[in-house]
């Protein structure tokens, strides 16, 4: 009994400790405001600084478990200021019609804004267009009255940004007027001071400069667009979308079951990373209070962590890709690729009939690519890690149907030489159980079908012979050697005799 006293207590200790935290850690930035300063002020240095050591006592203290002699929160030095009527508070809420250059602004909010830096690149590199006609492209006019493209002009260089704003004008005038896309820019003393800020990360003055300043620039990105819509959505210059991201996104949001503070679309970096537009002031606020500490996407994380909901969402497969190799940092050459991208997640075979029935595996599944995945019409594929003798994927039908066309197609564009090596591919019409662990069935009396070649399944019949002459419920794919790489199953379509 005592011992269950004395864990509800520490448990008790425990919650309302971290309950003091987070509080502590929101109201200090909220109240701090952005300390955003043409020059730095010395008073502004010392709350940052307050505000950073106490966070990381305290996190000293919840997550290890361990005291400190320290105080919860140290005096620091008063430095010397020669104007004593400056202040800290200063906001970094946007006026949105003196920062639009371009576009229709919007009556009603949509779903989605789509936010999208861009700056000058070495030796005149620009992958804007490719960007913008990417999602152009794969966003159904139908839809384009709920979403909103903003491309902001965010370098230093105002003859650049006046020259790039006439040439997206002149490109995407009809998208501009409809307010599909809009361009902004932010004026010059939104900016604070990026000369001489302190090197973190071993980070060259440069390279400090130019993550501060990229900070800046999604602070600003985020506060203009707080109103548009009810989602946002971050995007790079320098990145194009799949086939159907849009739906991608509806439906990643509809099936959350928990509440959340972000979703990723892309595993790299900033990109393709959903946040609900009501937190957006919020968290424009926080990076501008620390935009000199680190890059944007750990202070994404550090804001998260400071959230009851500290935990994010990742989509996959992914629906952006990276496809800039300069980057917007001088002398930089990057290429970052997402290896979970898929270009086109539209069926190949439009026409087959796919009834209804479920697909399962006895292969280890690698993360969300789930069986069901190939056959379905939900975007995606399925992709076991390295299938060994005997293993396969099974096709059960919810009713015995009679086949006409059966194909099944392993690997694909990204990842070619991710396919069944070698496998054959049986049906049944006789269900005798199935496994209630992973759902495989267990049918008996199969009948060969064929092997597979190079990856590839395919048998046709145009009449009520071979494959047509009996009612199918089960269709099992078996591997029948092991292989050391892994196996996508890129689609499974199914034809009916009618």
């Amino acid at each position: 009994m005592a011992l269950r006293s004395g864990l509800r207590l520490w448990l008790s200790r425990n919650v309302v400790l971290g309950s003091l935290a987070v509080s502590l850690a929101l109201n200090a930035w909220i109240l701090s405001s952005t300390l955003l300063q043409q020059e730095v002020d010395p008073t502004c240095e010392v709350q940052r600084e307050t505000l950073i050591q106490s966070m990381r006592i305290l996190n000293h203290r919840l997550l290890r478990q361990e005291g400190t002699d320290k105080p919860a929160v140290q005096a620091a030095k008063e430095k010397p200021r020669g104007d004593s009527s400056v202040s800290c508070s200063r906001t970094s809420v946007v006026d949105t019609e003196a920062a639009r250059l371009w576009g229709k602004p919007r009556r009603t909010k949509g779903f989605l804004s789509i936010g999208i830096p861009t700056v000058k690149r070495e030796n005149n590199t620009n992958y804007l267009d490719v960007t913008l006609n990417s999602l152009i492209e794969h966003t159904p006019e139908s839809k384009r009255d709920q979403i909103a493209i903003v491309i902001f002009l965010a370098d230093l260089d105002s003859d650049y940004n006046r020259r790039l704003s006439l040439e997206i004008y002149q490109n995407y005038s009809m998208y501009l007027d409809s307010g599909f896309m809009q361009v902004v820019q932010a004026p010059k003393h939104f900016y604070p001071q990026l000369e001489g800020l302190k090197q973190n990360f071993n980070d060259t003055r440069e390279r400090v400069k130019w993550r501060s300043k990229q900070c800046v620039d999604f602070a600003f990105l985020f506060s203009y667009c707080r109103d548009l819509s009810e989602f946002y959505l971050q995007l790079e210059d320098d990145v194009i979308s799949s086939e159907k991201y849009l739906t991608g996104i509806r439906d990643f949001i509809n099936t959350q079951t928990s509440a959340w503070t972000m979703l990723e679309f892309s595993e790299l970096g900033f990109i393709g990373k959903l946040f609900k537009s009501s937190d957006l002031q919020r968290l424009a606020d926080f990076i501008m209070l620390f935009y000199q500490e680190m890059p944007v996407d750990y202070l994404i994380r550090y804001f998260i962590q400071l959230l009851p909901h500290q935990k994010s969402f990742l989509h996959l497969p992914s629906l952006f890709q990276h496809i800039g190799r300069r980057s917007s940092l001088v002398g930089k050459e990057q290429n970052l690729v997402d290896s979970f991208f898929v270009d086109s997640l539209k069926r190949r075979y439009n026409d087959s009939d796919n009834p209804p029935a479920v697909v399962s595996t006895n292969i280890p599944v690698f993360r969300q690519f789930k069986p069901q995945l190939a056959y379905s019409a939900e975007p995606g594929y399925f992709w076991a890690k390295s299938p060994l003798d005997g293993q396969g994927f099974f096709v059960l039908f919810e009713e015995p149907v009679r086949l006409s066309r059966v194909v099944v197609e392993t690997g694909s564009v990204e990842h070619p030489t991710d396919v069944l090596e070698n496998g054959t591919l049986e049906a049944s019409a006789h269900l005798v159980s199935v496994n209630e662990l992973d759902d495989t069935p267990y049918c008996s009396d199969y009948v060969r079908l064929g092997d597979f070649d190079n990856g590839r399944f395919e048998a046709v019949t145009r009449s009520r012979e071979g494959l047509g002459s009996f009612e199918v419920k089960c269709l099992r794919a078996t591997v029948t050697r092991d292989q050391q790489v892994w196996m996508l199953v890129k689609e499974i379509a199914i034809w009916t005799v009618k």
